[in-house]
């Protein structure tokens, strides 16, 4: 599993560091601080076939992204 740490930038930082590194992983963690930013990788993520699932602890969101 990669973990990306993408809290505290700004859209569309977070979904284009998803995106470098999606097609070669079956299992991404993603940590974001931003709502706009979990919609938007999360509906990215899942039209490339993958679940997610999000948790949230304070203002820090957690997409754990597995390949279908």
């Amino acid at each position: 599993m990669i973990k990306i740490d993408a809290s505290g930038l700004s859209c569309p930082e977070p979904l284009m560091r998803l995106k470098a590194v999606i097609d070669q992983h079956n299992e991404i963690e993603l940590a974001l601080d931003s709502q706009t930013a979990v919609e938007t990788c999360k509906r990215f993520a899942e039209s490339k076939g993958f679940d997610v699932t999000v948790t949230s602890a304070d203002d820090l969101f957690t997409l754990l992204i597995k390949k279908a």
